[in-house]
């Protein structure tokens, strides 16, 4: 079975892989997450529109690919390419290497993927496609200073006997010095494929139930996140808290959904770290 799944994301990094809305240079992207299964010896071609958004400048690109993973708090990881054990950058082929885009113009690049005929795991593999561009600073006080700007579509690429086996193993809520409670949640993948989580966090307080969305929340195979969101500002000390999680990403089923088992958490209280915050989702990839 072949699937091909086109996801919506937007990763922007500046020198130093520091997190800008792709919005600030003026260039859109899609589909910037790409899903697809693959055999051995297979050739897929996906193609990545790209148009510069921005009403009065032209934009040259560079195109290029990368190996990508995430760090435990779902912030995407960038390196060079084939330097990872999970990379599939030296599957792909791609044309044009440069765009120069008037305003409001947009372009496409062909990206040319022929797996391997041989394959010494199952599971996982990825890359990037980065189209880069370097751009003056106009913040005031920043004259002559340029910064590197990058967004990228994010490639799985998935064969043989793929398994995505996502667990929460882990959750408390912190409190801080505002009175903000923070629900902390532990997961891990010990599978060979990646998971994409979605669901709810259903918390009953003083009688009343509400419920907190989780959406697209990837954990990578065998890998782990810890991811945080903050709960209701009302919530009682004896309020009951829920996770109810499905992966929809897991190939070793027919429907490639998988529910994981119901997840109560303990009201026990921890305080908060300086600077904890809440995972964005519109930053999973």
């Amino acid at each position: 079975m072949r699937i091909l799944s086109f996801r919506t994301f937007v990763l922007a990094t500046a020198l130093g892989l520091a997190a800008f809305p792709a919005w600030t240079f003026g260039i859109g992207l899609q589909p910037t997450t790409v899903e697809i299964e693959v055999a051995p010896g297979e050739r897929n071609r996906q193609v990545v529109n790209i148009a510069n958004v921005h009403t009065e400048k032209t934009i040259s690109l560079t195109l290029g690919l990368a190996d990508w993973s995430l760090d435990d708090n779902g912030q995407i990881q960038l390196s060079p390419p084939d330097e990872t054990a999970s990379s599939a950058a030296g599957w792909a082929r791609f044309s044009p290497a440069f765009l120069t885009l008037k305003p409001g113009e947009a372009e496409q690049v062909i990206v040319d993927m022929s797996t391997p005929t041989r394959l010494s795991r199952s599971g996982d593999y990825r890359f990037a496609l980065l189209a880069s561009t370097v751009l003056p600073e106009e913040r005031t006080g920043q004259s002559g200073v340029w910064k590197k700007y990058q967004i990228a579509t994010l490639f799985y690429l998935t064969t043989g006997s793929a398994q995505s086996e996502a667990t929460i193993t882990g959750g408390e809520v912190s409190i801080n010095d505002e009175g903000v409670r923070n629900l902390h949640l532990g997961i891990e993948n010990s599978g060979n494929a990646h998971a994409r989580l979605q669901g709810v966090i259903e918390i009953t307080s003083g009688g009343a139930t509400e419920t907190v969305p989780v959406s697209n929340l990837v954990v990578l195979h065998e890998g782990r996140r810890d991811y945080v969101t903050r709960l209701p500002d009302n919530l009682s000390d004896d309020a009951s808290i829920e996770v109810r999680l499905n992966n929809i990403f897991a190939p070793q089923t027919n429907g490639e959904t998988l529910a994981l088992p119901p997840y109560r958490v303990s009201q026990s209280v921890r305080p908060s770290e300086p600077g904890a915050g809440t995972d964005s989702t519109e930053l999973n990839p």
